[in-house]
């Protein structure tokens, strides 16, 4: 078997079911590859956790790239993009935070990093759009301080569940309030 998609994927489903403290003879065998298949493919556990984190945050990462590369202000505004990140990719990133981080600290930092390395993106696709104004540098510090903070929220936590929020509609709704404001 391939480090794929597929298998990516079965693992992030495997933790989700089950837990962290899964051996890796359980994951082997929850994957139908043998335990030696699962060490030639990875070295030990926390690489199979770190590769997946990367996994999960590339395919996240070029979701939002494919999105926010052909839009528009007022399309993002109006929520118009086939390719944003769609809800079951943000509930498995989210499920699969919350289950690695009080047993993975380095793993939970590398999360922290990724989630810093997405809220950058998006505020320099922000502050680099031609159709807001030139930001002061203070506006800039605070603006890139509001989004880290609100991803990292959104992303870090059960923050969207436990409000009953859809994610794409939460982040159309942050950058209609930061393009157009919430005065009448």
């Amino acid at each position: 078997m391939d480090k794929d998609r597929k298998m990516y994927e079965k693992i992030i489903c495997i933790l989700e079911k089950e837990d962290t403290k899964l051996t890796t003879a359980e994951l082997a065998r929850e994957l139908r590859i043998s335990k030696r298949t699962l060490y030639i493919l990875f070295p030990n556990k926390a690489a199979i956790i770190n590769e997946t984190i990367d996994f999960v945050f590339y395919k996240f990462r070029n979701s939002w790239e494919k999105a926010v590369g052909k839009l528009l202000l007022s399309d993002l505004s109006r929520c118009r993009c086939s390719d944003f990140p769609n809800n079951s990719d943000v509930d498995k990133l989210i499920k699969f935070v919350v289950k690695i981080k009080n047993d993975y600290p380095e793993q939970q930092a590398k999360i922290q990093e990724k989630l810093d390395e997405l809220s950058e993106l998006i505020y320099i696709y922000v502050v680099e759009n031609e159709n807001i104004r030139v930001l002061t540098s203070t506006e800039k510090k605070v603006l890139q301080m509001l989004i880290q903070q609100i991803f990292k929220r959104l992303l870090g936590e059960k923050y969207l569940k436990e409000n009953g929020l859809d994610f794409k509609e939460t982040v159309t709704s942050l950058f209609r309030m930061i393009f157009f404001g919430i005065k009448y």
